[in-house]
């Protein structure tokens, strides 16, 4: 005999399934996905043409620059002219045997086309000098401050932002399925069938169904986009990073507490509502603690990271959303342990209580039957 919470999770998922919004909802990863792509290599194409200005004491030295920064230029696929008011390289001989490079921050060349101009100054030196000590070209360090996340980061936030997509696209299917048997009085008949804990899980299963399957399009359809795009630029290490299975499987985790937390608040706001209207006057304070979970997560992403972890950590609303940002190595073991116990706790009390609304529904509905 079929269980009732698997007859009810591919009701639900079937229902969705069919509707046009789940297949846009589909077709929304691989459209951004691809968009996001082409933007960034527009983003990172090389110039056609930049304006750079160099500067050396040395007349020979300095066309001798010239003609290797038009060398390294092409490599880059850029085209360089020579002229003041462009980026500027400034050669200077700290010592008879050494030239130092200083190229400007923004100088329109590749760290490996820097090392090539060096490389050439000391082949050319070496050219035209038979004797003596011989010369080495070094470029100038720079500790520029740097406001870019790295590859990791950025693809713990764009976890988070696909995560969090999906999840308040589930929420509102899961809100909308419990207030329809509800206005449409069909969930006194399924209470005849099924209980309330049933019920509550065969909707959760059903909908959480969909929202995984249109979560593995959208990251399927980055790193299938992602083959066919120029292996240059940051996309690269970010999708290495975010199809890596340690941390898909993390992820997966996270987003399953997540979804059981914040569904089981659905469902059972879903009980307390009379019809569409009140449903969504009632689950409007849910999205926007979600909204600032989101912002959480994001300023968390933006700022360092590797200070100790935000107390919200243990608020079990953002906790899911915190943990994503945050680096697993990051976090102790206690803190991880006690972050998912404190969840877990109100997940249960949730759940508990939209079964409670289920369950009033059915003594409701056996009380009425016997009046008759």
């Amino acid at each position: 005999m079929t269980s009732p919470i698997r007859l009810i999770a591919e009701r639900e998922f079937r229902t969705y399934v069919a509707t046009l919004s789940f297949w846009a909802a589909l077709a929304v990863g691989p459209l951004a996905a691809g968009g996001g792509l082409f933007l960034e290599e527009s983003l990172h194409r090389p110039t056609q043409l930049a304006s750079v200005e160099v500067m050396s004491p040395d007349a020979r030295t300095l066309k001798e620059a010239e003609t290797a920064l038009k060398e390294a230029a092409l490599l880059d696929g850029r085209h360089l002219r020579f002229g003041q008011g462009g980026s500027r390289l400034t050669i200077s001989a700290p010592r008879s045997d050494m030239i130092a490079l200083d190229f400007a921050a923004g100088f329109p060349l590749s760290p490996l086309g820097r090392a090539l101009v060096a490389r050439s100054l000391e082949r050319d030196a070496a050219r035209d000098s038979t004797d003596g000590p011989a010369l080495t070209a070094r470029e100038v360090s720079r500790t520029e401050p740097s406001h870019r996340p790295g590859p990791a980061a950025a693809a713990r936030f764009l976890m988070m932002a696909m995560l969090w997509l999906t999840l308040t696209g589930s929420l509102g299917m899961l809100l909308q399925t419990v207030v329809r048997e509800r206005a449409s009085r069909s969930l006194e008949s399924l209470l005849a069938a099924a209980s309330p804990w049933q019920i509550m899980a065969g909707k959760l299963l059903g909908v959480g169904g969909v929202s995984l399957l249109v979560l593995g399009a959208w990251i399927g359809s980055s790193v299938a986009l992602a083959f066919f795009m120029p292996q240059t630029g940051v996309a690269p290490p970010i999708l290495a990073e975010l199809t890596r299975p340690v941390f898909l499987a993390r992820a997966a985790v996270i987003y399953c507490l997540a979804y059981a937390l914040y569904g089981s608040v659905t469902v059972a706001l879903g009980g307390l509502a009379r019809d569409s209207a009140s449903a969504q006057n009632l689950a409007r304070p849910m999205f926007i603690l979600l909204m600032a979970a989101f912002f959480v997560a994001l300023a968390l992403a933006v700022n360092s990271v590797s200070a100790p972890p935000s107390w919200l950590l243990y608020l079990p609303a953002f906790t899911p959303f915190v943990l994503l940002i945050y680096p697993a190595g990051t976090l102790s073991l206690g803190a991880q342990v006690g972050s998912f116990a404190l969840m877990a706790t109100a997940t249960f009390i949730m759940a508990w209580f939209a079964a409670s609304q289920f369950a009033l529904r059915e003594n409701g509905a056996k009380f009425v039957s016997r009046l008759r």
